[in-house]
Formats: structure tokens, sequence, C-alpha cells
């Protein structure tokens, strides 16, 4: 058989990744302590041929000294770790790692942020929310109360992580109701943060991509004030990942812009 055809069907059959990232300052913060980090490529050699992307949210906590500071000290050391660890085996390895294995790299790398800001910023703390596409898989790993949505047209808007606030273990014991939550005065203070506490692990989850999607990461700036539903209908008309970003963020702001808001849509089809 032709090799040349063969790597034809090979490289047609890579997801195309296509993203696009914006932070807003909001309408009431003097700062902006939100990072976003995206970053896509492909590599098509012979041996081994590859689709990915690292795309990642921090929230730098208010009231906590140098917010920003955390944010993009943890944002740093999680990229520099797979920018060591992964990316070169993606790009000159003759296979691709192993689920467990990608996974094990991004708890170390989440671990390596919390190590960064606990030097840097003594008592700073920050969320963190990454995702790592390659070629059909999704690893994503995740602290504090940014979110990761997928969306597809089938399944509709579903939420990967789980907010580590106190106002979502409330909810989770039945205290108090969702509605409730959303006007607590607790639903901005988290138990788990980078930065915060002995005890630190990142969530960690992986899904297989099936079919087209699009992924959503955002700070609590934009699902804070755009319910579901909007972020659902906004997605749904399937403009560039630049127009959605652009439109969720208008919509933050006409809510109030009361944080930071930060928005990363990255479509895979």
């Amino acid at each position: 058989s032709d090799p040349g055809a063969k790597t034809e069907r090979k490289r047609s059959s890579l997801p195309v990744i296509e993203s696009h990232a914006e932070v807003s300052i909001g309408k009431v913060r003097k700062q902006n302590e939100d990072v976003v980090f995206a970053v896509h490529a492909r590599s098509l050699r012979p041996e081994l041929q590859v689709s990915y992307g690292l795309f990642v949210v921090a929230d730098g906590m208010g009231g906590h000294e140098n917010g920003e500071v955390a944010s993009s000290t943890a944002v740093a050391a999680l990229v520099n770790f797979l920018r060591q660890q992964l990316f070169p085996r993606l790009q000159q390895g003759s296979g691709l790692p192993s689920t467990p294995e990608v996974q094990e790299i991004l708890q170390s790398a989440a671990q390596a942020a919390q190590e960064a800001v606990l030097s840097a910023v003594p008592g700073g703390g920050t969320t963190l929310s990454a995702a790592l596409v390659i070629n059909s898989g999704l690893y994503f790993a995740h602290v504090g109360d940014s979110r990761i949505y997928h969306y597809t047209p089938r399944a509709g808007l579903e939420t990967l992580t789980r907010d580590h606030s106190v106002v979502r273990r409330l909810v989770d014991l039945g205290q108090i109701t969702a509605e409730e939550a959303r006007s607590s005065p607790l639903r901005n203070q988290l138990f788990r943060a980078v930065g915060q506490g002995d005890s630190f692990k990142a969530d960690l989850g992986f899904r297989e991509l099936k079919e087209p999607c699009t992924l959503l990461l955002c700070s609590d700036g934009l699902w804070g004030l755009v319910p579901e539903e909007k972020i659902l209908k906004t997605l749904e008309k399937g403009q560039s990942a630049q127009a959605s970003v652009q439109s969720l963020i208008t919509m933050a702001n006409k809510a109030g812009g009361s944080d930071n808001i930060s928005v990363l849509v990255v479509k895979i089809s």
C-alpha cells in the first residue's frame, strides 16, 4: 500500500482545533487578576501524527495579596511543566502516552503550580482549570471555581468540573438550593485553591471526543452572571470561537460586570 496515501488519510482524520481567548477587567474591579493561556499545534511526522492543545484559565483570589501574581505564577508553572514533560513526547516520540501517563503528568503539573504559588506568593491563592486535548482525548485538571464546559449539538452543555466552593458543598449536602447558592454571601468562598492548604490535589478527568465539540473555559466572572441557558444559546449558534467569546463577555458586562471575566472557547472538529 502507498505510505503517502496512508499518511494523508491519517492527517485528514486529525482533529482541527480553533481557539480564542479574552479577558475583560469588568465594570467594577480596578485590576485584572485573571490569566488565560491557549496554545495548539499539530505534528505531522510519519511515525506520529498528532493534533494537540493546552487551554488554561486561572482566577487570582480577590482579597488575597497579589491575586494577579498567584494566577500568573500558577499558569506559568503548569505550562512550563507540560512543555518539559509532555510536549517533547508529542513532538518527537513514536507513540502517544497512555491515558494514565497523561493524567499523572497533569497532576504533577498542577502540583508544580501549587508549589510555585506557595513559594512566590505565600498566602496568595488562585483557581486553576486546564484542558489538554491530544487527538480525540480530552484531559482536564481543576482546582477552585473556574469552570470547563463541554458542548455538542447532540448532548447540549455539560459542566465537566465541580466547583470547590462552600456553596457548592452546601448544595451537594442538600442544605441550600442551587437558586439560593446564586445569591449566597458564601458564593465566592473556596475550600480548595492553588496556594492554599497542605492537602492539595487537583481533580482530574478524561473524556473521549467522539464528535465535533466546543469547550468553554471561564472564570466565575462569566458563569456567575450569565445563566447557563444563555451560554448554551450562544454556543448553539455555531459561530467562530472569537465571535462566541466576544458575545459572552458582552453579556457578562451587561449583567453588571462585577468581576474580571475570562472566556476561552475551543472548537474541535
